[in-house]
């Protein structure tokens, strides 16, 4: 198994349409626990995109508690929409090789009277108001709204981080008195333009990089984030895109310039997690700027190029899926973890993710890249 310096807990993973579960994590060291972050003020605890927030962690806590039911009923909650294929939507079917623990789970019996006294309501609050930051991929409302909703529940000033695009697309057009009232005036919110290598906290450095997120009406190009997570303790790293298209859709180098930069990292194990985007099923364009399975895999090939090369210290002309490549002796992907998120309902009655999930791992046998494939569901926390 891979490095084990990161919980990540899932509040929501889809793509929508629905409301309520879209895009948004909690990350924490795995070696602090979420007890000692409320109790001890420990600054460590970040939110990765806002899609949802508060009610999701209010619905972890309710199912956490001793009598507050089966927690599989929030786990299963976008599985459950998919009736014809609830028998194989078991859990254990789209997450292995990777620890799983309820998040939130402890506090209910195992912290001091003041936690353990509390409401799920309450509970949360109090978690809301630990997150150290927000890391935000680009402003999208399926990815920004919590962040607005949440708000009344601020104690004190939330800092954001993100690009510069994003950080002025969040001022003019969501905290401008109009849509929202303008808490960056305010001095509720305090919006931070990302810097090289920059140190959040005493636990985390992040580095940021530019994605192609399709384009707007006009033409241009949108853009969105991958952040390169350090922790700067035990050194491992977590990478995470935000909405991204594969670089033969976008023409450009995007996600080219983040696996040459990764490919160190790959190489001495200090990067044994990638969260990455797969909208939807294998389909014909457009693609909105979105991954597919095929699209996907064509970044993954691209990466394995890089390690190859850089392990054998060759700088040849082959193309990524040659079968040089293929027949390399020691797979330098092999049991890397790719996470899917930002999967997209289907109203075919038909579980997506399933289907998503069978072309990923048809591609990886067929590439032999032995990549270990995850798909986030929301209410659970991962060990990575």
């Amino acid at each position: 198994m891979p490095n084990t310096s990161f919980e990540l807990t899932v509040l929501g993973c889809s793509g929508g349409p629905i409301s309520g579960k879209t895009c948004s994590f909690l990350l924490k060291p795995s070696y602090v626990s979420i007890e000692s972050i409320l109790e001890k003020e420990i600054d460590c605890l970040l939110a990765l995109d806002a899609g949802t927030g508060l009610t999701s962690i209010v619905d972890i806590l309710q199912h956490a508690a001793p009598n507050g039911g089966n927690h599989q009923k929030q786990v299963n909650y976008l599985l459950g929409l998919y009736p014809n294929d609830i028998e194989t939507a078991n859990i254990e079917n789209f997450i292995k090789n990777i620890k799983i623990v309820h998040p939130f789970k402890t506090l209910s019996s195992n912290s001091k009277a003041g936690l353990s006294s509390m409401t799920a309501l309450q509970l949360a609050d109090c978690i809301l108001n630990s997150i150290s930051a927000y890391l935000i991929t680009h402003s999208h409302l399926d990815h920004v709204c919590s962040l607005a909703i949440n708000s009344p529940g601020f104690k004190t000033p939330k800092d954001v981080y993100a690009s510069t695009s994003c950080i002025n697309s969040i001022k003019s057009s969501l905290f401008n008195d109009e849509i929202w009232p303008d808490l960056v005036s305010m001095g509720m919110v305090n919006l931070h333009e990302i810097l090289p290598n920059y140190k959040i906290n005493d636990y985390y450095s992040i580095e940021s990089f530019p994605l192609s997120h399709g384009t707007i009406n006009d033409g241009q190009r949108y853009y969105s984030t991958a952040f390169l997570i350090k922790d700067r303790l035990k050194k491992d790293k977590l990478l995470w895109f935000g909405d991204v298209e594969a670089d033969i859709i976008s023409n450009g180098n995007f996600n080219e310039d983040i696996w040459k930069k990764v490919t160190p990292f790959i190489i001495d194990k200090t990067l044994g997690t990638i969260m990455i985007e797969c909208s939807t099923v294998d389909k014909a364009p457009p693609y909105y700027g979105h991954m597919t399975p095929t699209t996907l895999f064509s970044e993954f090939i691209k990466l394995r190029k890089f390690c190859v090369d850089e392990k054998t210290g060759l700088k040849n002309n082959l193309n990524a899926d040659d079968t040089f490549y293929k027949n390399f002796k020691i797979q330098p992907l092999k049991d890397l973890n790719i996470i899917i998120i930002h999967v997209k309902e289907s109203m075919e009655n038909n579980n997506p993710r399933i289907t998503i999930l069978e072309q990923l791992n048809r591609l990886n046998s067929e590439f032999n890249v032995g990549l270990n494939f995850v798909m986030a569901l929301p209410g659970l926390s991962l060990i990575l």
